[in-house]
């Protein structure tokens, strides 16, 4: 039984010496950029990121947003995966009422091992429809999945989100004239031109 045991022990110190700590790091999805400030009425993307995976095959997770200020227009699929070869892409279900993207999913289909490093796995796009703020993020409770070419479960962090900060109109600052002073201002013209006129006027001999 000591026997056993040394020997187990011998062969993950072993293992450790060849691999190092960082090959076994949790794969980390991430939002970029992670702030960010826009104008109002524009339109922007987003990317979710992967890094430190290992022979990742095949991926599904969802997305939320804050539908008052972000409006959602298209779900692209990123490099990373393709790199590996072909693939079978599945943009997301887009809410912009409820301000969610759900089951964006992406797939190799011949590759005989997945892919390895970091690289984007999708671009969002977006429109900024009010000033406010609003996060990007996978939610807590999104069924995250990431899979090896063996479909075996890949451990994952938790993930990072974004943040995009829609500023106002840039006419927003400037106030426009009240209809008083539009007044006050048009009375002032005409007691300008009853003066000029009675400056004017030649008076008659009889």
């Amino acid at each position: 039984m000591l026997r056993s045991r040394s020997a187990v022990l011998f062969s993950g110190f072993f293992l450790a010496a060849l691999f190092p700590a960082a090959a076994f790091a949790d794969a980390v999805l991430t939002v970029a950029p992670s702030a960010g400030t826009v104008a109002n009425g524009s339109s922007f993307t987003a990317d979710v990121n992967i890094s430190n995976v290992a022979d990742l095959y095949d991926y599904q997770f969802d997305l939320n947003f804050n539908p008052a200020v972000l409006q959602a227009t298209a779900v692209l699929e990123g490099s990373f995966l393709t790199s590996g070869g072909a693939t079978f892409f599945l943009p997301g279900t887009i809410d912009d009422s409820a301000g969610t993207i759900d089951f964006n999913a992406d797939s190799l289909l011949t590759a005989i091992s997945g892919v390895s490093g970091s690289g984007m796995l999708l671009e969002i796009e977006f429109s900024a429809i009010a000033p406010g703020s609003s996060a990007i993020s996978i939610p807590d409770n999104s069924d995250l999945i990431l899979q090896d070419s063996n479909g075996a479960l890949l451990s994952a962090a938790a993930p990072v989100g974004g943040q995009v900060q829609v500023q106002g109109d840039t006419t927003a600052g400037v106030p426009e004239p009240s209809m008083r002073w539009l007044l006050t201002a048009a009375l002032l013209a005409c007691c300008i031109l009853a003066g000029n006129n009675r400056l004017r006027r030649v008076p008659v001999e009889i």
